[in-house]
């Protein structure tokens, strides 16, 4: 399975009063990736901005396995979960999951 992604522009802002300059800090869920296990790996930017200039940037990752409770999940990811984490995917992925040492 190719992985694929989806861009959006739903973000959460925070603005920061530095010196003279009003900045705000937004987070920006910029892309979910479908792994061939069907593991969802969830991409957000961390920005800072100055009006629509973005003054600086970062990127932070998670993952999600198939069937995680995706309680809280951008409605994205949901969506994306929903159409591949079949009943059949999930099994599959517990099926190759390698039981813990002791």
């Amino acid at each position: 399975m190719q992985p694929f992604g989806i861009t959006v522009t739903d973000c959460v802002e925070h603005t920061l009063i530095l010196s003279n300059f009003m900045l705000t800090e937004r987070t920006i869920f910029s892309l979910c990736e479908v792994l061939p296990s069907t593991v969802l790996q969830v991409r957000l930017s961390d920005q800072i901005v100055d009006g629509e200039v973005v003054k600086a940037s970062t990127f932070r990752r998670y993952c999600l396995a198939p069937g995680s409770d995706l309680t809280g999940q951008p409605e994205q990811v949901v969506a994306i979960a929903g159409a591949v984490w079949t009943p059949a995917a999930i099994t599959a992925y517990n099926a190759n999951l390698k039981p813990a040492i002791q």
